[in-house]
């Protein structure tokens, strides 16, 4: 816990060379994703590199504010790298669980659908946790630099 509190940059660079790496093997490779009626579909690569901005701004936020002697919360730093990195983990585990569905038996296709609501469901929950555990680094920050350097 305490590396992670220290070098919470290193653990988000580690991400961005794991996010390109698999983005350039699968770049022909399409992710969709479904929300009610509409269908987004966005190619590996370039979900890659959108990660990979995301997380690059974070980890160069973490690295500024720890190098410069900004007094970030350490709970709050632990709490926003174990959310943002096992988020990522926890919706790529819920998108392998969801089912494929054939025609036929309609009692398993119902029991099918209901399964991958929940495995939605559970993507959608996380989605919503992550969001709101970038809240809680946008606080820390915000404190971090009203405080001053320590």
């Amino acid at each position: 816990m305490e590396y992670i509190q220290k070098n919470p940059y290193f653990i988000f660079l580690t991400l961005i060379v794991i996010f390109l790496a698999i983005g350039f093997l699968n770049a022909e490779e399409t992710l969709d994703i479904n929300i009610h009626d509409t269908y987004y579909v966005i190619s590996y690569l370039h979900f890659a590199v959108l990660l990979s901005v995301i997380y690059t701004f974070l980890a160069i936020l973490y690295f500024a504010l720890i190098k410069l002697k900004f007094p970030l919360i350490k709970w709050q730093i632990s709490t926003h790298v174990i959310v943002s990195v096992g988020g990522l983990l926890l919706i790529w585990i819920f998108s392998q669980l969801k089912r494929e569905m054939a025609p036929g038996d309609i009692e398993s296709y119902t029991a099918g659908m209901t399964f991958n609501d929940k495995m939605l469901l559970g993507i959608f929950i996380t989605v919503l946790t992550m969001v709101a555990t970038q809240l809680v680094f946008v606080i820390n920050v915000i404190q971090a630099l009203v405080k001053g350097r320590s």
